[in-house]
């Protein structure tokens, strides 16, 4: 099986959710848990600010909205088409 990627860890945690509306926080506690969260994406983007792999979840959500693959229910909450 090929290395996963971030878009597919974030449609992986949406099928968790078994098709229901999931909030952002639930999707960064996820994905963490996936191998591709490394300690560098622990660490803050900027001085103080959210974690990498936060900026990574939320760019992917952006692209898979703008695909289609997800939709925006609410602000921060997502779900699959």
């Amino acid at each position: 099986m090929p290395d996963q990627t971030w878009n597919d860890a974030v449609v992986t945690a949406l099928r968790r959710a078994g098709g229901s509306d999931v909030h952002l926080q639930q999707i960064y506690s996820l994905v963490r848990r996936t191998s591709l969260v490394t300690p560098e994406h622990l660490q803050p983007w900027k001085s103080g600010g959210q974690p990498k792999y936060q900026c990574w979840v939320r760019r992917c959500l952006t692209n898979l909205t703008r695909a289609g693959t997800v939709r925006r229910v609410d602000r921060g909450t997502y779900s699959l088409r």
